[in-house]
């Protein structure tokens, strides 16, 4: 089959890593305020080490978590992929969307490299963007957790509120249109007529069986989901964002401070939600600034607020976007199974 998702993934390893690691020290060394980093330093030095291996467990499970997820959609499209790769794809998968056009370089990296474990292309292409909508979905549930806590102790800003509100209802129509999509299967296929007419326009030699084939995979799909197909998938998104969430809190009790959950859940949500909103890989900065604001506007004292937080970003995202350079290059030169 021919598709655009077949073209080789251009990684510019060489340049990515000093990208990432001049944005890594910006964030790390700019974001602190300067009247609290003596004190975050203080902080720094007394970190619990189990707790912080306790930290590093949990993110691991989280991808784990999300291995877990890209295998049951590739099940409930009747194909078979080792969790191990489904694994690697993942974080492979999240270090090219940093340098390769964010969501759309994602979804791309997964169909490909799917492709080249054996996968079907109708089970890579549902592959390459059905657990977005299941992660988006997962996060906005924690988000309205987080936005709630925030309001009933008044620390959100008007304006804030009002950019949850239009984040959470773009994601959700976003969410919805996909459903709509799959259970409505003659809308897909004119949907899909009319995509396949405006291509032609362009590369008049486009061939649309793909695209027809995908349809297809797409309404079996919704078959396998209504039967209670969609409990697995769901669930492996609720647990990714659990594990990632308490990676934040072991974060904080390496650096001394423990939170109760309701006022973890309190600045988790909304940050991570205003982050992948954002047009920045990764919500860099976003998130970083958004919740050390929030857990310092909660009482959290702003030296441990910052070492946590600064932390557990490094723990659930930089770390994972450098380990996942090599694995997405050894992935990008493997021969299809």
């Amino acid at each position: 089959m021919e598709n655009g998702n077949d073209r080789p993934l251009k990684l510019r390893v060489l340049r990515a890593v000093p990208v990432l690691l001049v944005l890594g020290l910006l964030v790390h060394f700019l974001l602190p305020r300067i009247d609290t980093i003596e004190n975050s330093l203080k902080t720094l030095r007394t970190m619990a080490p189990w707790a912080i291996g306790l930290s590093f467990t949990m993110e691991a499970l989280s991808y784990v978590a999300n291995g877990a997820l890209l295998r049951s959609i590739v099940a409930m499209a009747g194909d078979r992929i080792s969790w191990r790769r489904a694994a690697a794809i993942e974080i492979g998968a999240g270090s090219v969307a940093l340098v390769a056009a964010g969501a759309l370089g994602f979804g791309a990296a997964i169909y490909r490299w799917a492709r080249s474990g054996g996968v079907s292309a109708d089970a890579a292409l549902l592959a390459s963007w059905l657990p977005s909508v299941f992660d988006a979905a997962a996060l906005i549930v924690f988000a309205l957790i987080s936005g709630v806590e925030l309001i009933l102790v008044h620390q959100l800003s008007r304006l804030t509120v009002i950019a949850l509100v239009i984040v959470v209802s773009l994601l959700t129509i976003v969410i919805v249109t996909a459903i709509v999509l799959l259970a409505r299967n003659d809308w897909m296929r004119a949907l899909s007529k009319n995509v396949s007419r405006i291509v032609k326009r362009f590369r008049p030699h486009w061939d649309n069986s793909g695209l027809t084939a995908a349809v297809e995979s797409a309404a079996e799909t919704w078959k396998e989901m209504r039967h209670g197909g969609w409990l697995r998938p769901a669930s492996c998104s609720l647990m990714q964002v659990a594990f990632d969430l308490l990676c934040l809190r072991y974060a904080f009790l390496a650096a001394g401070h423990s939170l109760h959950l309701t006022l973890l859940l309190a600045g988790y949500g909304v940050p991570l939600l205003l982050g992948r909103a954002s047009f920045l890989p990764g919500g860099i900065a976003v998130v970083e600034v958004a919740m050390i604001a929030l857990y310092g506007g909660l009482g959290v004292p702003a030296s441990i607020a910052v070492v946590a937080v600064l932390t557990y970003r490094l723990i659930s995202f930089w770390i994972p976007a450098l380990v996942g350079i090599p694995i997405a290059v050894t992935l990008h030169s493997s021969k299809p199974a």
